[in-house]
């Protein structure tokens, strides 16, 4: 058995601003196309990536979809991407994402090759169907006495985090397929959050290629309310949406795998010491220790706030937010649950605020829509940037595939419907445990008793 290295990145968007409008910002940055983010990542981020990457001799790459942003000249796109990332490595695999260029008929968007007697199997999630499904079991089937398996594909098995964002005409029957056969690592992307977690044997690694190297490594359940680990379905660490853009890079060296992260701003490593092994962390991000303590006399210095929320929206919004009474404006709107979005604080949203606090919702008036992952952010003038611990709280109304992983955990509303829960500061009095214990409790507001502003 011998040993060598791959690499595996996921959703690199690569794109010029060619062919593509300048859109001014009219309405907002959540709402600017993400090609003016992406064309100017490919200098500040992608080529420093790939350079970090030849240096450490892979003996292939594999992106795990989203290779381009598209939208333009797509074909354009996707030559030149190859040809960069080929400067940087000898061979170059890439699942099929959302963004990427539809295989001709007579090519095959999914296949399954070996190395050393390891198998790789490269899914098509977009294009998953009865004929991938059979083909999939079958090269598992006949694989069964390999060294290792490895898969890659553009969509998680599990959500971590953007819940709401499922791909279950997949990742539902993928599942049971590797529960039937197991396999050693399902690699993913899609989310533009990074996560490690294990699976009753099998890790699931998700990465991106995308975000701001500038901006501090923010852990992801500062952002989100991860779903509950358990013995068979263990969280290891997390990275929000835009931060440290990273590739992975994995030593095989017979049984034992060694996983490393590399960021421009520093690495993470983990070991699978024998297959279907837990894996031993041997290091973290580069997380900064932040004192996210808020003490009353801290609440006369905060300079600006909002509240981060997350959202599905499919239809008419027509929601209304009201933080201690006052008003917010509506959820801002997603239909992808994604970052970005945030409702500002006015000043007399920041006067009411305090140690704890009730934020009151009036769900959307459509008929299907999904919201969680609710927090307070407010900037200091003494430069401390203080979350309240995410609210565990995820409220969904009617049925929409990309929601049915989160709905098992989810609270079940109707459109319109009127509730409240608690946004916590934690203190010196008060430690994060006890605040997010308090932040459970969510108590529905009887229509007779609002006083929820009309509009």
């Amino acid at each position: 058995m011998g040993t060598f290295r791959f690499a595996v990145i996921g959703d690199s968007h690569y794109c010029t601003l060619d062919g593509r409008p300048l859109t001014r910002r009219q309405q907002g940055m959540p709402a600017l196309p993400d090609y003016l983010r992406y064309a100017g990542m490919k200098e500040r981020v992608l080529d420093k990536l790939l350079a970090k990457l030849a240096a450490l001799r892979p003996e292939m790459l594999i992106s795990t979809g989203d290779l381009i942003e598209g939208g333009a000249d797509s074909a354009l796109d996707e030559a030149e991407a190859r040809r960069l990332f080929m400067t940087a490595v000898p061979k170059l695999h890439v699942a099929q994402g959302t963004h990427d260029c539809r295989k001709p008929p007579n090519e095959q968007s999914y296949y399954s090759f070996k190395y050393d007697d390891t198998v790789f199997i490269i899914l098509d999630y977009i294009n998953w169907n009865e004929r991938q499904s059979s083909w999939l079991r079958q090269e598992l089937e006949a694989a069964r006495d390999a060294q290792h398996i490895f898969a890659f594909a553009h969509a998680p098995l599990y959500l971590w985090g953007r819940h709401f964002f499922d791909s279950p005409w997949f990742t539902q029957e993928v599942r049971d397929i590797f529960r039937q056969h197991p396999i050693d690592i399902y690699f993913c992307g899609h989310t533009h959050n990074q996560a490690i977690s294990w699976h009753s044997g099998m890790l699931q690694v998700k990465g991106s290629a995308v975000g701001y190297p500038q901006m501090e490594v923010v852990p992801l359940e500062r952002m989100h309310a991860l779903m509950p680990s358990d013995d068979n379905n263990l969280f290891y660490w997390g990275i929000v949406e835009d931060s440290a853009p990273a590739f992975y890079t994995v030593d095989v060296a017979g049984e034992c795998l060694t996983l490393r992260w590399h960021s421009l701003c520093g690495s993470a490593e983990l070991r699978v010491p024998a297959r279907f092994a837990r894996p031993e962390i041997l290091s973290f991000p580069p997380y900064l220790p932040r004192i996210q303590q808020l003490d009353d006399w801290d609440f006369a210095q905060v300079r600006s706030g909002w509240l981060n929320i997350f959202s599905n929206i499919k239809h008419d919004n027509q929601s209304l937010l009201l933080l201690n009474d006052v008003p917010l404006g509506e959820i801002p709107a997603s239909g992808s649950y994604a970052a970005r979005r945030a409702a500002p604080l006015s000043v007399d949203a920041i006067n009411s605020l305090q140690q704890k606090n009730t934020l009151r919702i009036r769900m959307p008036v459509s008929s299907v829509f999904a919201i969680g992952s609710i927090s307070l952010e407010l900037l200091l003038l003494d430069g401390r940037s203080i979350h309240s611990p995410v609210a565990p709280e995820l409220f969904v109304c009617g049925e929409a595939p990309d929601y049915a992983f989160a709905v098992p955990r989810a609270q079940r509303v109707a459109h319109g419907a009127e509730l409240s829960i608690t946004l916590s500061f934690a203190s010196k009095k008060t430690p994060a445990a006890t605040v997010n214990r308090c932040n459970t409790q969510s108590q529905r507001r009887n229509e007779k008793e609002s006083t929820f502003v009309k509009t």
